[in-house]
């Protein structure tokens, strides 16, 4: 595979390695440039971030990368930051991220011209086809293919068809303690959206993959060592978590009893709060969070459709804004779960989904709690929680702040 690539907007060539991803042809002299660049402009802001991604350095990157989408004046510079945005998801291993943007650039491509359109397709084909998804990793690929051909420029007809001649072998494979747990060819099933989106079961296990699956992991051997209740771990390589079937159903099924519920969802809290927080040693205080939501404000990923019902009439800026303008003076730190909702807690008071624990409010639990308990089980449900948990009077100021972030999440 000796081709070349070139990003939308740069002619800078990059050779690419087997699975046909950009890497720089010198090292060495990229990490110079990168050392002594301080851009302030789009087109300066946007190289320094592709030059870290391709570095390896992802989180640099995508910070200069929101940088150039803030300054993007026209729909062409938003596309092809929203690729650039894209592939640096996709290296870092978050996928379903990847695809929006890529799908978001196609979109917008197809009414400003055929070139940005194959950019868009190409790479959403490579991503695709990295997933497992032959048939529509084939289909894009011959679209940017068509488009190419017609435009006529070499170099990026060669990179497609590369990609189109090497399709299978893009796939991303599983590592080999993985596969001696699921077998060479798992049967993958969609029944269950993951909210990172790489969540599928397969042989009565459950498959995380990417940043948030390592991130579970070392939470979950924590949690585990702590004494808390937590699914069991069959297996963990590279970027891939295999967990055991708890066996057990969530406690967001309504049919449930809506005081039992909410007192053992009081108890679980209560004993996760418990913990020292000295020896915690993740991070998800406000600092962190509150730069993760304008993240998501920035690169479009808040899904106002899912706001509540008092903050319909807000834009994410505006909720932004607000989180920033009325920051707590301090945090009540404690080991918090992140997102503490009925669903993320089994029967039995088993946790789920802890990608998020760290030191961080303990209002950040509680709001989430009181939230979705009274939605489904009413207020039966929330007293008997906060009963459970030991609180008799929550600050009904704190509950709002921390009830406002999670719309940006």
């Amino acid at each position: 595979m000796a081709v070349t690539a070139r990003n939308p907007g740069t002619e800078r060539p990059y050779r690419l390695d087997e699975r046909l991803r950009m890497i720089p042809a010198d090292p060495e002299t990229l990490t110079a440039r990168v050392a002594v660049a301080d851009p302030a402009d789009f087109g300066g802001l946007r190289r320094l971030g592709i030059a870290l991604m391709l570095l390896g350095r992802h989180d640099e990157a995508l910070d200069r990368l929101d940088q150039a989408l803030e300054l993007a004046d026209s729909e062409r510079r938003r596309v092809t930051v929203w690729i650039n945005l894209a592939d640096v998801y996709r290296y870092q291993g978050e996928s379903s991220r990847a695809e929006v943007l890529y799908r978001r650039a196609l979109t917008a491509s197809r009414s400003i011209d055929p070139e940005m359109v194959s950019f868009a397709a190409h790479h959403l084909g490579l991503s695709l086809a990295e997933q497992h998804r032959r048939r529509e990793a084939r289909e894009l690929l011959n679209e940017a293919m068509r488009l190419r051909v017609a435009e006529g420029d070499a170099e990026l007809i060669e990179s497609t068809r590369a990609a189109l001649d090497h399709l299978d072998e893009l796939a991303l494979p599983l590592p080999a303690e993985v596969v001696a747990v699921l077998g060479a060819a798992p049967a993958w099933s969609d029944e269950h959206e993951g909210r990172g989106g790489n969540l599928v079961r397969a042989g009565g296990y459950w498959i995380k993959r990417g940043p948030r699956a390592q991130a579970e992991y070392e939470r979950l051997r924590w949690l585990r060592a702590q004494g808390i209740p937590v699914p069991a771990i069959a297996a963990f390589a590279e970027d891939v978590l295999v967990l055991a079937d708890a066996g057990a159903g969530s406690l967001a099924d309504p049919a449930g009893a809506g005081a039992e519920v909410g007192a053992l969802l009081g108890r679980t809290l209560r004993a996760l709060h418990a913990l020292p927080v000295a020896d915690c040693p993740f991070d998800a205080g406000l600092e962190r969070t509150l730069a993760a939501a304008r993240r998501n404000v920035v690169e479009g990923f808040v899904d106002t459709a899912d706001f509540d019902a008092d903050h319909r009439e807000l834009d994410p800026a505006t909720v932004y804004e607000r989180l920033f303008t009325q920051r707590p003076s301090q945090e009540d730190l404690v080991v918090a779960h992140g997102d503490f909702t009925p669903g993320n807690v089994l029967a039995g008071g088993v946790l789920i989904d802890v990608a998020g624990l760290g030191r961080a409010d303990r209002y950040r639990d509680l709001a989430l709690a009181e939230r979705d308990l009274a939605a489904d089980f009413g207020i039966e449900a929330v007293v008997a929680f906060f009963t459970a948990y030991g609180l008799t009077a929550p600050d009904r100021a704190e509950l709002e702040y921390y009830r406002l972030l999670d719309e940006l999440f």
